[in-house]
């Protein structure tokens, strides 16, 4: 009688441990967060380019204000000097439902090289831009440091 307790319990034990791994792995993921201009608002540095981590002493810096749709970038991607940009940007969709970053310079160069893909984190800290030639991957930054 005691043994059968005991095995009573272990398989009670079992299952409940199985009945809870069930539920666990029903869990559904969590929504893709919308990507929205509230969300994009604040300072960003771009941490990976074409897959590889931006070295120290490469950078880019973009800010964006949600309330203007504007954004002002700051960069030495293709110089060792500063350069400067600013401009406006806007966020649709396309027919899969994908959120489409695109944007316009202010200096009459004209618009990005690409429209992108973006879709930002949960915790709205990290953001990846997908185009069809590269993958951009920006962390949320409290503010742009002050550059020479």
């Amino acid at each position: 009688m005691r043994y059968f307790k005991l095995l009573f319990l272990a398989v009670m034990s079992i299952i409940a441990i199985g009945c809870e791994k069930s539920v666990v792995d029903n869990e559904q993921p969590l929504p893709e967060p919308e990507v929205t201009y509230e969300a994009m608002d604040g300072a960003w540095q771009l941490t990976e380019w074409r897959g590889v981590a931006l070295s120290d002493q490469t950078f880019l810096y973009i800010a964006f204000d949600d309330e203007t749709r504007r954004f002002e970038m700051w960069d030495n991607l293709g110089s060792m000097y500063t350069q400067q940009r600013a401009g406006t940007y806007s966020i649709s969709t396309n027919t899969k439902g994908e959120y489409i970053l695109c944007g316009t310079y202010d200096n009459g160069v004209g618009d990005w090289n690409a429209e992108y893909v973006v879709s930002i984190d949960q915790e709205a800290t990290e953001m990846v831009w997908r185009s069809e030639d590269e993958t951009s991957i920006f962390c949320r930054i409290a503010e742009i440091p002050e550059l020479d």
